[in-house]
C-alpha cells in the first residue's frame, strides 16, 4: 500500500561527495516540481501550454536525452564567478522542472535546439506542468521489468485524464502516443502496472505537497534504495529497447542509435 511520509531531502554536494550527490544544493524532493513556480507559469503561457495534451506533448517533443558520443550522460558542471568556482557531479543529477525547461529556453534561443533531460527530469517536468494546470498527477520513481527481469531504475508520471481514468505517461518516448487512448489505464492504488509485457513498479510517488512510499511485505526505505541508482543502473540499451517494444515507438535515447553508440551502451 502507499504510505505517506514527510518528504525527504535529495542528497547534494553540500552534504556528500560529487559521486553520490544528486544536486548541487539541498532541496526537498517535492520542490523538484515547484521550484520557481511563478516562472514556470509564465513560460507555459508564452509557450502555449494550456491543457493536458499540450503539456505532455511539449515535453515529449522538445526535451531530448543527454547523450555524449552516442551514450547517455547525466554529468553536470556548475560554474560561478567567472570560473572561480567550478563543481562537477558525476552520478545521476536530478533536475528541477524549472531547470529542465531552462535547458529548452536557452538552447532554443542560442542554438535552435531542444532541451535536455533524462527519465526523471522529463517526467518531473510533465508532472509540474499538470499540477500547475490543477490536474491530479504524481511523479513516480521505481523499476521496470520485462519477463520478470529487472531492466533498471526509471521515472515516469501518472495522472487523471479527461475521462476520469488514471493513466501512465512515458516521457522518454520520441513521439507522443495517440491522444489519449495511447496512454494505458492504470489502478493508481497499486504500484505495478503492465504495458504490453513491460512492468512498471513504483517505489515512491509525490506531488508538490505529498510524498508516498510503497510498503508491502518489505518495509525498507524505498527512497534510499532508489538513490543508489547511478546512470549505469538506469540508462541501459536493454531498458530503452523494452520501452520501445511496449509503446511501439522509440525512446529519445535510442532515436539516433548507430553501431558506435550500440557498442558504448551498457546492456
Amino acid at each position: 500500500m502507499w504510505v505517506e511520509f514527510d518528504p525527504p531531502i535529495v542528497p547534494s554536494l553540500e552534504s556528500t561527495d560529487v559521486y553520490s550527490a544528486k544536486r548541487f544544493t539541498d532541496i526537498c524532493i517535492t520542490h523538484l516540481l515547484m521550484h520557481r513556480q511563478g516562472w514556470l507559469r509564465r513560460k507555459m503561457e508564452e509557450l502555449g501550454i494550456s491543457d493536458m495534451r499540450s503539456a505532455i506533448e511539449f515535453v515529449i517533443l522538445n526535451i531530448d536525452y543527454p547523450l555524449t558520443r552516442g551514450s547517455p550522460d547525466d554529468k553536470h558542471i556548475w560554474n560561478a564567478f567567472s570560473g572561480k568556482a567550478c563543481y562537477t557531479i558525476f552520478s545521476d543529477y536530478w533536475q528541477t522542472a524549472s531547470e529542465t525547461l531552462s535547458t529548452y529556453i536557452l538552447n532554443k534561443k542560442l542554438y535552435d535546439k531542444h532541451g535536455y533531460g533524462d527519465c526523471e527530469d522529463t517526467s518531473i517536468l510533465v508532472t509540474a506542468f499538470l499540477r500547475i494546470l490543477n490536474i491530479q498527477a504524481y511523479e513516480v520513481l521505481g523499476m521496470v521489468y520485462e519477463d520478470d527481469k529487472p531492466l533498471g531504475g526509471h521515472g515516469w508520471a501518472i495522472a487523471v485524464f479527461p475521462d476520469d481514468t488514471w493513466r501512465l505517461i512515458e516521457s522518454t518516448l520520441d513521439t507522443p502516443p495517440e491522444w489519449y487512448s495511447g496512454y494505458p489505464v492504470i489502478n493508481q492504488e497499486s504500484n505495478r502496472w503492465e504495458i504490453n509485457g513491460l512492468v512498471y513498479e513504483g517505489w515512491i510517488k509525490f506531488d508538490e505537497a505529498h510524498y508516498y512510499e510503497w510498503r508491502g511485505s518489505e518495509t525498507k526505505d524505498k527512497f534510499s534504495k532508489y538513490l543508489k541508482f547511478q546512470v549505469r543502473d538506469k540508462e541501459t540499451y536493454t531498458k530503452h529497447k523494452a520501452i520501445h517494444r511496449a509503446w511501439k515507438r522509440p525512446t529519445k535515447a535510442i532515436k539516433k542509435r548507430n553501431i558506435l553508440s550500440r557498442i558504448r551502451w551498457r546492456k
